[in-house]
Parts: C-alpha cells; structure tokens; sequence
C-alpha cells in the first residue's frame, strides 16, 4: 500500500496543524522586504501632510535605471508593492529623502519624540538621523544579497545590521508602539 503512497496508519506529520503566526517562513528575501516594507509605513506616517506631499512630487519626479517599471505610490498603493519593489525602494529611498526631507516635513510631536530619544541637541538632526537610518537599510540590502562573502564580508554586515539596530530603535521605535496599538 506505501508503494501508491497510501497507509495504513495517519503520520504524526499529518496531525499537526499549520499556524501563520507562529510558523512564518523566515528566509532572507522575505524577511529584508517585510522589514523595509513596515519602514516605508512608518516612515511615511511621520510625515506631516506637507511632507506627504513633498514626499510624493520628490517620489515622481525621481529618476530611476530605464530597466525598473515604474513603482507605485508609496503612500496611497503601499500594499501594492511587491517584494522587488521593497528592495528597489530601499536603494532609492536615502535619495529622496536626503532631496526633500527637513524638519516641518515631520509631524511635531513624532519630531520632539526622535530628538529625545536620539539625544540630540537640535531639532534639524532628526531629518539626518531618519536618512541615516534608510542607508544603513540599504547597506545592509548590498551586503545581504552579496554574492560571495570573505571573513571581512561577515563582519562588514554584522556591524552594518548592528548599527541597523540601534538606529532603528531610536529613530522609529518610539512611533512604532503608536503604530502597532491602531
């Protein structure tokens, strides 16, 4: 009967259950594109409305390689993106951000939370740290999907996405809980 692919007997395998919430795959494309997808999000939702808007005519009128298709609105087709254009949007992005991105294009409050937490002295480093964020992001991309790896390599990356960290914390963390409780 085994021979058909039939059995006597139901295996264990067959009795566990499928739990997405607990069971996500984890490989590194899907991982790298769900992270940077949750930055965009919350990127863009501390954008003021002039921001958004400045974000947007900087988001058009951004040149990008011939090859790519166009990408969609981040703001109003975010959940349209694909998985290649997370990544592409993760190499772009520290660019129109560094083209647009000053202090009144932050929503106030988000503003004085990130300068507390980044310890800085001035306002005007918030924009800076919010773009140094986005290109350690995009290092840490180059570095993942590098094709051969030395010694030097590894601890390239793992010092990049310790920094990652620590950025990201400081940077977005304090929204993120805003985020996550809506």
């Amino acid at each position: 009967m085994t021979k058909y692919g039939l059995h006597s007997k139901v295996s264990i395998l067959k009795q566990l259950t499928w739990d997405r919430h607990l069971q996500t795959p984890q490989d590194i494309y899907h991982a790298t594109a769900g992270k940077i997808m949750r930055l965009l999000k919350l990127t863009v939702n501390l954008f003021s409305p002039k921001g958004q808007n400045e974000f947007i005519k900087t988001w058009k009128d951004f040149e990008h390689p011939t090859p790519w298709s166009r990408l969609p609105n981040p703001i109003s087709h975010c959940e349209s993106f694909m998985m290649s254009d997370c990544l592409r949007l993760s190499m772009i992005m520290p660019f129109i951000l560094n083209r647009f991105l000053k202090t009144f294009h932050i929503k106030d409050n988000e503003l004085a939370k990130i300068q507390q937490r980044i310890h800085a002295n001035r306002i005007d480093l918030v924009p800076k740290s919010l773009i140094k964020c986005w290109v350690l992001v995009s290092k840490s991309m180059r570095l993942v999907f590098k094709k051969d790896f030395s010694e030097n390599d590894y601890k390239n990356l793992e010092q990049n996405l310790e920094m990652e960290r620590k950025i990201l914390i400081q940077v977005i963390f304090v929204f993120f809980l805003f985020f996550i409780k809506q």
